[in-house]
């Protein structure tokens, strides 16, 4: 550990050196951070990961050369010389000291920051599950993040989510491994953000998702374990990693949140020790995550097997201010919605058969990837694997605005999620005699308009007249 320093003259010396000399850095919008204390020779950052090693006794400053990206990328390690600022050595490196270094490392000079998202104050409703003509399949579900950080944990509660509300896959099926087994993350600044953690920005509700366990390698090979006991031949499994990765001599890896990463092999053995099942789909956002492709493909008892990943086996992914831009767009595929409930046009089925499968996904995910450096990949083993989907259901109902048309008087404010649900179970029974699968089709071009026209025609017969929900 560090030995506190107290000098301010090469504190301020260092601060100034270094804002120069990254000023030469091409092509870089690089953030500086400086620790008061002194490394002593010898000293090892990241122990686990790599072999950073203090050269002699430094002050160090660390810039990170890509802090829009997920980690590892691009960054560098300063030693100073403590009584003359002198710069001693630079180190290239992949990862920063400690994946909460924003708690002691003190930032100084901010060249890029992330700009916030705007919230929709329409939250997509989704419908109870006997509403829907076809259930759900069987499925399991493993979401992992490691050290997560907040767009990380907003892609998983995303995730989770659409197989709980839309795809009705039992919570008990689900297994979510996040950070220390909390909600906790880091912020911005590599400092945990304290609790207690705010709402869900897609919707700005409280996060619905239970942590199951924490970020680490242990509890993730033993998810997979735990899912392969409870699997059938038939039964289905979906697994998300998500936060940050690395590459060892060309190997990717998986970062946790202890530090003992998840290397292709790890996660290929835990695989293949899996009974025989139907479908895995698997959806990585993490750094260097097309280097588990093929391992996984290789090891997967599983009939059908796809694999898709943010970025190739050599390559950082890129990171939003509230999602990762990868995972955000194939989630949003599957969901047939923006975060924020507002529809997307055109959609990803594009075979039109009502089920987005993982290659409709992935085909989705890569044209709409707003990551500049994102690449993303994709294989499968046959093509059942990219045909694989979470099961056939129906477009998701906009309900607010309908809501609002046959009750105007109450436009302001929206009302709250219980009250619209009542309602739309009342408007369900109402329109029972139709074929629900027909309204939905007709909701397809466009929800709003397209349901205000069934709302009028169902007005205009005897029970609908009445308020649905008195």
């Amino acid at each position: 550990m560090p030995i506190k320093h107290s000098a301010a003259l090469p504190l301020n010396i260092i601060r100034q050196r270094a804002r120069i000399r990254v000023a030469s850095y091409a092509g870089t919008a690089t953030n500086l951070y400086v620790h008061d204390g002194i490394y002593r020779r010898g000293e090892v950052l990241q122990p686990k990961r790599g072999d950073i090693v203090v050269p002699r006794d430094s002050i160090i400053v660390f810039a990170d050369d890509e802090p829009t990206k997920n980690w590892g990328h691009r960054c560098r390690y300063l030693f100073h010389d403590p009584k003359t600022g002198e710069l001693i050595q630079e180190l290239p490196a992949l990862l920063p000291p400690t994946f909460d270094f924003g708690a002691r490392f003190e930032l100084f000079h901010q060249a890029s920051t992330v700009s916030a998202v705007s919230r929709s104050q329409y939250p997509l409703l989704y419908l109870p599950p006997w509403l829907y003509l076809e259930s759900a399949s069987s499925w399991y579900a493993i979401l992992y993040s490691g050290a997560s950080m907040n767009r990380h944990v907003n892609d998983i509660e995303f995730l989770y989510r659409i197989l709980v509300n839309l795809y009705r896959v039992p919570a008990a099926n689900i297994t979510v491994l996040s950070f220390d087994g909390t909600l906790d993350y880091n912020d911005a600044s590599w400092q945990k953000v304290p609790p207690p953690v705010g709402n869900w920005p897609g919707d700005n509700t409280p996060y619905q998702m239970k942590i199951n366990g924490s970020g680490t390698k242990e509890e993730l090979l033993a998810a997979i374990a735990a899912v392969g006991e409870k699997m059938g031949p038939q039964d289905n499994l979906f697994l998300h990693t998500n936060n940050h990765g690395n590459t060892v001599n060309g190997v990717s890896t998986l970062i946790s949140y202890s530090g003992d990463d998840t290397t292709q092999s790890d996660l290929a053995d835990a695989i293949k020790a899996l009974p025989k099942f139907a479908s895995f789909m698997v959806m990585m956002e993490q750094c260097f995550s097309g280097g588990f492709i093929q391992p996984i493909i290789n090891a997967s008892p599983a009939s059908c097997t796809s694999v898709a990943t943010a970025v190739d086996a050599n390559t950082s992914s890129d990171g939003g201010p509230q999602y990762d831009p990868f995972a955000l767009a194939w989630i949003t595929a599957m969901a047939w919605a923006n975060p924020d409930g507002s529809s997307i046009s055109p959609d990803a089925d594009t075979n039109v058969d009502d089920r987005v499968s993982a290659g409709e996904a992935f085909v989705y995910a890569k044209a709409n990837d707003t990551g500049p450096d994102d690449n993303p990949q994709y294989a499968d083993n046959a093509a059942c694997g990219g045909a694989a989907n979470f099961g056939g259901v129906r477009r998701p109902i906009f309900i607010p605005p309908l809501y609002r048309y046959l009750f105007p008087w109450q436009i302001l404010p929206d009302p709250p999620p219980e009250q619209v649900e009542k309602f739309a179970i009342q408007l369900a029974k109402q329109l029972k005699s139709r074929s629900f699968r027909q309204v939905i089709a007709e909701s397809i071009e466009d929800e709003r308009n397209s349901l205000t026209k069934v709302m009028r025609t169902a007005l205009s017969k005897g029970k609908a007249r009445k308020p649905l929900h008195r």
